[in-house]
């Protein structure tokens, strides 16, 4: 399916995680940030970019994509079009709406049309895995995996030309160990997440459970779906606060939920950023804005804009003959190294962080 001129051998996991939430530490201390390094593949996806080299051809790029209509969604679908103006490829959306029946049907139609390549978004992983191996892969032509591993790869599809994600099982259990790290003596903490069933929410409560098991002096005492919704998250954090009015920390898979929990807080009677110290991820510029007034303690960073731009230069690469074919970890982009060095925006190293979305 292709060319493998190279291959890059991915940082270990266990070291990366040491690495980043190490640097996430002094960035919360306020210490000095230790630079870290791009991984290989990184760093020939920035050099193919920098080097300003030009598709030689017009390609046309399938767009499969699990969702077009939020917030998230809506970042990721501009970066994708920042890179088509900038390289000159056309693309056509495959929209699944977030169902995998619907990908199912809407990745037939692509395959049966036509293209040069494939930007992969999987509903849910392990239909998405399907769809790979069945429809996709057969074709012949490279594919760029993007939003959630698949076929259970921690990070790298084989066969596919990169594998980009940001919203991982290593990324989760990062921003929750950083969390629940931050307790001093015994804390209660609620926590709100996505929708259940998803494999985000899967990542998202072994995450929870990892970070529990990790810092015992932790007690979640209310773990709950708020569907990435403000208002689910307010009605849940409220009956939270009602039934543990001790709560002190409370940690959020997203922005938008964020503002829900804020507000729930603040109707308590409680002073956000004070008494509940609010965790949140996204980094979008609503978070940023409150970690910044000091509202929330953290936003992690989520890419979904330099998700597409890149995984759109890394087909273009595979589509020249010069596949990466490894994982590419978003938190090592230039979006981060260059600015904040770590994906956990705080107080301390806000001012350096940009968003986009």
């Amino acid at each position: 399916m292709i060319h493998r001129l190279f291959r890059f051998k991915c940082t270990p996991l266990i070291a990366k995680a040491m690495m980043i939430l190490g640097v996430a530490f002094m960035a919360l201390a306020g210490a000095p940030l230790q630079a870290a390094e791009p991984s290989p593949a990184v760093k020939a996806l920035i050099a193919y970019e920098k080097s300003g080299a030009m598709p030689s051809k017009k390609y046309r790029i399938g767009y499969l994509t699990e969702c077009v209509d939020n917030p998230y969604c809506l970042a990721r679908l501009a970066g994708l079009k920042a890179a088509a103006a900038k390289y000159g490829f056309e693309f056509k959306i495959f929209d699944a709406n977030f169902s995998p029946a619907s990908q199912a049907k809407v990745v037939q139609d692509a395959v049966t049309e036509g293209f040069d390549g494939y930007l992969f978004g999987p509903a849910a992983a392990q239909p998405g895995c399907g769809l790979y191996n069945r429809l996709i892969k057969p074709t012949g032509k490279p594919v760029v995996s993007i939003d959630i591993a698949m076929c259970g790869d921690a990070d790298y599809t084989a066969g596919t030309a990169a594998t980009l994600h940001m919203q991982g099982p290593l990324h989760f259990n990062e921003a929750l160990e950083h969390a629940f790290a931050t307790c001093k003596g015994k804390c209660k903490a609620a926590a709100v997440g996505g929708f259940v069933g998803s494999d985000l929410f899967t990542y998202w409560e072994n995450a929870i459970k990892k970070a529990a098991a990790k810092y015992p002096n932790v007690t979640v005492v209310v773990d709950e779906p708020a569907n990435f919704d403000p208002r689910i998250a307010l009605k849940k954090i409220q009956d939270a606060l009602l039934a543990h009015p001790d709560i002190t920390m409370v940690v959020s898979s997203w922005d938008d939920m964020s503002r829900g929990v804020e507000q729930a807080v603040v109707a308590a009677g409680k002073v956000p950023g004070k008494d509940v110290m609010i965790f949140s991820g996204g980094a979008t510029k609503v978070g940023v804005a409150k970690v910044k007034a000091g509202t929330w303690a953290m936003s992690t960073a989520y890419l979904p804009y330099e998700e597409s731009y890149y995984g759109a230069l890394a087909l273009l690469m595979a589509l020249e003959g010069k596949p990466i074919n490894a994982h590419i970890d978003e938190a090592l982009l230039p979006k981060v190294l260059d600015s904040t060095g770590t994906i956990f925006i705080t107080k301390a190293n806000v001012d350096k962080y940009k968003p986009n979305y």
